[in-house]
C-alpha cells in the first residue's frame, strides 16, 4: 500500500521553468506562478483571473525590505503581466 502512494507521489509532472528575459517563472498551480530571478530571488507572482470579459492576470511584486506584496494592474496575458514585474 505504501508502495503505490509513493509511486503515485513520483509520477506526477514537475513544473517546466520558463524565462523571460532575465526572469524564471515556474508554475506553482495551475492558476499561479512564481517569478524569480536567475538568482533564485522571488520578484513576485503572477495569478490568473477570471473576470467578466475572459481571463485577466494579476502581478503581485515582492517588496523584501517590507515582506510584503504590491499588487500591479491587471493585464489582459500573462506575458504583460510578467513584464510588469520586470519593468515596473
Amino acid at each position: 500500500m505504501q508502495l503505490s502512494a509513493d509511486l503515485a507521489f513520483r509520477s506526477r509532472p514537475t513544473p517546466v521553468a520558463r524565462s523571460r528575459g532575465d526572469l524564471r517563472i515556474l508554475d506553482v498551480r495551475d492558476d499561479l506562478s512564481r517569478v524569480t530571478r536567475a538568482n533564485g530571488e522571488i520578484v513576485g507572482y503572477v495569478d490568473r483571473l477570471d473576470v467578466a470579459g475572459g481571463t485577466a492576470y494579476r502581478a503581485r511584486r515582492y517588496v523584501a525590505t517590507e515582506r510584503r506584496f504590491v499588487e500591479l494592474p491587471n493585464a489582459w496575458s500573462a506575458d504583460d503581466a510578467v513584464d510588469f514585474l520586470r519593468w515596473g
